[in-house]
């Protein structure tokens, strides 16, 4: 049977000032400028994994979580799935890390995140979380690379 990977992202805004929190990523596969988030653990549920993920690499607690689309990545040879729940929210508190084993985390306006080195294929990430119609997006890989990667 395929296995299927549970994975998490959060955007936090700041509405008065129209800033979102980034973080660059300097470790692991994918590098660059992305939101906070990670892998769901066994037992865990999903907004459960968002607010851990997000407390561990920003060092805020957020709260009202708000849907924002489904990321749904398929490996069309071994036929693994890769689930990316992505959430968001402008309900916060805490101080703001400066830097975790992940990278550096900083505000940053939204209008000035599309221009900065985002993380390979995050902009269409970004599609989904400022659309108010797109609800997912899916994309098929492979040893050969990445393919075909649509919206609905």
């Amino acid at each position: 049977m395929a296995n299927t990977k549970l994975m998490n992202m959060c955007m936090i805004m700041d509405k008065h000032h129209q800033r979102v929190v980034a973080q660059d990523k300097v470790n692991g596969n994918w590098t660059g400028i992305t939101f906070p988030g990670g892998k769901v653990e066994k037992g865990e549920g999903i907004v459960a994994s968002t607010i851990r993920e997000v407390k561990e690499e920003t060092g805020l607690e957020v709260t009202d979580l708000q849907f924002s689309g489904l990321v749904h990545w398929y490996n069309d040879q071994t036929h693994e799935r890769w689930l990316i729940f992505l959430f968001k929210t402008d309900n916060y508190f805490g101080e703001l890390l400066k830097e975790t084993h992940e990278g550096k985390v900083f505000w940053v306006e939204l209008a000035e995140l599309q221009s900065m080195n985002l993380a390979s294929g995050f902009e269409d990430y970004l599609r989904l979380y400022l659309s108010d119609s797109l609800l997912e997006a899916y994309g098929v890989w492979n040893d050969g690379g990445w393919g075909e990667f649509g919206f609905s």
